[in-house]
């Protein structure tokens, strides 16, 4: 399993994940769990659950831009055209698509996959029945997603790759199927990420930290003055 997050901040998406796969008692550490999508240009996709499933989606075109409205990426596109594109090169690639049986409903398909698909500031979580439900603020999915969903409801007012970060350790502590390696990416890059992510990774230099949280010294002359002028009252 993986964990993948997703926050909405201001005016776009950052996703965050961790790196682990497994394969029965065997692990590694360099798995893909978020990536660019090879059909629409500027969005991201993440996955969690078989890892065959996520690298078919990661590297075929799974949606026509023809029927990409002039109203961009909509709620309405992803459930008629993302999802069964997913659905359809996933069977075409041999990934087998179970059948759920609900009384009284039928029977729908199942994919072994979660996925968040994001563009601009906005991203679908697409769940393994298909349905699809827009995020609020902020999500984990996969292992250990309970305990990364409360670390991100206790840090709204850190930034969100410290948030991630700090979610993913969380998850790594409690869960065997998560690691605290951990990669990013956002819909749109601001001009401080890199400084709000060495932050978050604690690679900051004790120098900048020193003069960002230290006063100015006051010059010498002027001390000496202030203690002559409080001695004189004293007397």
């Amino acid at each position: 399993m993986s964990l993948v997050i997703a926050i909405r901040d201001k005016d776009r998406i950052v996703l965050g994940s961790d790196k682990q796969s497994s394969y029965g008692v065997n692990k590694q550490h360099d798995a893909t769990k978020i990536w660019e999508s090879v059909d629409i240009p500027g969005a991201l996709i993440g996955g969690v659950g078989m890892m065959r499933a996520s690298q078919i989606i990661q590297y075929n075109k799974i949606v026509d831009l023809n029927e990409l409205s002039d109203t961009g990426l909509t709620t309405e596109f992803i459930i008629n055209s993302v999802v069964p594109g997913i659905v359809s090169q996933l069977q075409s690639h041999g990934v087998f698509c179970g059948q759920i049986e609900e009384k009284d409903v039928g029977s729908s398909i199942m994919i072994p996959n979660t996925f968040i698909f994001a563009f601009e500031d906005r991203a679908w979580i697409i769940s393994p029945d298909l349905s699809v439900s827009e995020l609020g603020d902020y999500l984990a999915i996969g292992s250990g997603s309970d305990v990364a969903n409360g670390a991100l409801y206790a840090t709204p007012d850190k930034n969100p790759f410290e948030r991630i970060v700090t979610s993913i350790k969380a998850a790594a502590e409690t869960t065997l199927f998560v690691d605290d390696e951990i990669d990013f990416l956002v819909t749109k890059p601001y001009a401080k990420d890199e400084q709000a992510l060495k932050k978050a990774m604690g690679v900051f230099e004790q120098a900048e930290l020193t003069i960002e949280n230290s006063e100015p010294e006051k010059p010498k002359e002027e001390a000496k003055t202030k203690k002559k002028s409080k001695a004189k009252k004293k007397k």
